[in-house]
Order: C-alpha cells, then structure tokens, then sequence
C-alpha cells in the first residue's frame, strides 16, 4: 500500500520504522528536517521513556489513559529500550526510572529514528505542508512545497496524521491535524496548555528565585480540584513555573481556570504542631526584630517581602508584639498562601498540549478513524497526555506502533 504519514516527529518518525517494508511509505514534514519539536525534549537530553510499572505508567496518563492502555501494553517502556537499543542508541535509566540515551541525547535519537526508516526505504518529503486531502478512491493529497511554492498532488491509499498539538508552534506544532480531522467529521477537544508554568494575579518579583514547598489548585470554594504535589517551585516574571508546577497544570481539569488559586505550604516537610511550636520560638527570641525576618527563615528573600505585603500586617512591629490572632495569620501564611491564578502560561510555550482529536471516534487497537476508513491518528494529536517524566513520548511511540502493526496485516 501506498502510506502517506503526515508529521515527522517522535510518533511519524516511529510509525515510518514499524511500518513493514511491503509498503511504500512517504513521511512529509514541513520543517527542513526531521524531530524538530524532539530536539527540546527532557532540554535536549530526550527522556525517551519511563520503566515504571504498567499500572503506575497508566495512573501518569491522565487524559483518556483506557484509550492507550492496549497500545502500552503491546508496546511497553521496555520495547522501547530494546528498539532503540537494536538501532544504535545506547540508553541508560536514572532517577525515577526515566530513560535517556546514554551520549548525544536527543540528536541520537532522532539521527537513529530517520536513518533507521531511510534503510527500511522510507521516502522524506521536507519543507513541504498538506494544503488540503480529499477522499474517494484513494486519498487526494494536496501539497505546498514551501521553497519553490509550488502545489502537487499525491495519491495514497493511506494517510497517517502525526503532527503533534499546538505547543512550541515554532517546531511545526501548529495545530494543522485537527484541520485534517476537522475536516473528516471528528470532534476536536479545544487544545490547551498542559505541564505548563502559571501566571498569578500576585507579582511576587526576583524571577529565577526557587523553593521547596507543595501547592495544590484549590477554588473559590476552597475545595481541592488537584492532588498536592510536593517539590521546587520556580518564580518567573508574571507567576511561577517548574516540576510542582507543570504537575499541576496537567491535573487541572477544569475547563476555565478563572476564579481559582494556589494554595503553597512554604514549610511542606514540618508537621503542624512542630511548625507552631516552631514558630511560636522564633518569634519569642526574635521578638525586637520585624516579621520579615520569620518569613525568611523558611523562604527567599523576594518571597519574604512579599509574605510580608501580603499578611497586611505591621511591616515594622516587633515580633513580640504580635497578638494570638496575628501569630495565627502568620501561621497561615507559610503553610497556606493563597494566591489568585489569572491563567495556565501560553500554549507556545507549554511541554505538551491538553485536548486535541476526541478518541471516541479513533479505534483504540489500530489508531484508525472510526469515521474515515484508511485514515489514522497517532500521537500527541489525540486526546491523551500525560505527566512529565517520558511518559508522553512513550505514548507516541505505543501509538505509533499499534498504527502500524494493524497496516502490516494488510
């Protein structure tokens, strides 16, 4: 069969290695080479997966894990290592059981990826995007080669749409998949940013400043939307960002995030009684000095002001001074700050995207259209994602696979 697969990131780039060699298989990417958007993964490093367990791998998916869980299955975490291991890339597995090639990162992989699919005799196609894909006999596709602007068409008997999401647009992430699906009669869930920084009402200042502390998202009610997760924290220009952060951005799944706010405990490793006892000390021997100082013994200095504009307490009263009421609010402060979120970071800088083709039309087994026979979705694409940690490539590969062992039956 003649396959076009759309998109030459981690998913096309796996799809076109699986693929078997009886059919004729073209890759067309937009960019003038292959694994652009890859390049950034794990900062360059490629965390190509995770060796948890199966059923620990699915509690990190967090949207439409059923979906995935036959693909995972068939082609786990440790296929993963064994196939880029059989194509050259050594790996090794570090903290958390992430895996990473063990020299060159992500320049191996996607070397290795794109060689490995050329000997297999894959054809590329760059610097060229689908300007439109029509089906009757076969597909239709209309291409836009983005050097000489000249348009050709192309018939194939299959199209595979691996063109990713919408986050970093400048790797090609553009959202052009949910066009070709769009367009096929499938629903597209609205594409937002996810393991993703957050901008806060509260202009804390000092950007690059970090601290160790848990947060949850909680609503206007008070009431948790989001497990607590427990780590660095890193404050940026308009908010803050870093592991915690990104967790938690995933695990919202609220359509809106107005109207909620982030709730930090400064001091996650003391228990309660401890830190009041704690804090009951510090403010007896350091009863002539300012309350600046009691927030600065559990956060940065930056952090510290602004503890200290937000309690709305004396600036300049002695911390003997202090009522019981006071000493509660303080108290408070540290282990409950609640800071107003105005919105997730912009999706062209997010990790991944939150959203995209609903799965309920896509066969779980083949990654097929339910809707469009010959017509296929893999990868970040759909609606699924998942935490950080090699967990979303390894999707794309498990994805990626299951297209294409359903293609080689044919």
């Amino acid at each position: 069969m003649n396959v076009a697969i759309i998109g030459a990131g981690s998913a096309g780039l796996m799809c076109a290695c699986a693929l078997s060699k009886k059919h004729s298989v073209t890759v067309l990417e937009k960019n003038s080479d292959a694994g652009k958007k890859l390049m950034l993964t794990g900062k360059g490093r490629c965390n190509l997966t995770n060796l948890v367990k199966p059923c620990e791998f699915l509690q990190s998916v967090l949207q439409n894990s059923e979906f995935v869980k036959d693909s995972l299955l068939e082609f786990t975490p440790k296929d993963t290592v064994s196939f880029f291991e059989g194509i050259g890339v050594r790996v090794q597995a570090e903290n958390n059981n992430r895996v990473f090639p063990s020299r060159d990162g992500a320049s191996a992989v996607r070397y290795a990826l794109q060689k490995h699919a050329e000997l297999s005799g894959v054809k590329f196609i760059f610097n060229t995007t689908v300007a439109r894909i029509n089906k009757k006999n076969c597909f239709k596709v209309v291409t836009f080669c983005l050097e000489n602007k000249q348009e050709s068409v192309l018939d194939f008997d299959i199209v595979i749409v691996a063109t990713g999401g919408m986050s970093f647009p400048a790797t090609g992430s553009t959202g052009d998949g949910y066009a070709i699906a769009k367009k096929f009669g499938h629903n597209i869930i609205s594409p937002r940013a996810a393991l993703c920084g957050m901008r806060l009402e509260t202009q804390i200042g000092l950007p690059g400043s970090s601290v160790n502390c848990s947060a949850l998202i909680i609503d206007e009610k008070s009431i948790p939307v989001t497990e607590t997760e427990t780590g660095d924290m890193l404050f940026t220009k308009n908010g803050v960002s870093g592991p915690i952060v990104f967790r938690l951005t995933s695990m919202f799944k609220n359509s809106l995030i107005d109207k909620h706010f982030l709730q930090v405990n400064f001091a996650p490793n003391l228990v309660e009684e401890k830190l009041q006892a704690r804090l009951i000390k510090m403010l007896k021997e350091s009863s002539r000095k300012s309350l600046f100082y009691v927030f600065r013994e559990f956060v940065p200095i930056a952090v510290a002001n602004w503890l200290v504009e937000a309690s709305k307490l004396p600036k300049s009263k002695p911390c003997a001074n202090f009522t019981k009421l006071e000493i509660e609010k303080i108290f408070l402060m540290i282990t409950q700050s609640r800071i107003p979120i105005i919105d997730f970071e912009d999706i062209k800088t997010a990790t991944i995207t939150r959203g995209g083709i609903d799965v309920n039309k896509v066969d779980s087994n083949s990654m097929q259209s339910k809707l469009v026979s010959g017509l296929f979705f893999i990868g970040e694409v759909l609606d699924v994602d998942a935490l950080s940690g090699g967990f979303n490539l390894q999707i794309a590969f498990s994805t990626a696979n299951s297209c294409a062992k359903a293609l080689n039956q044919y």
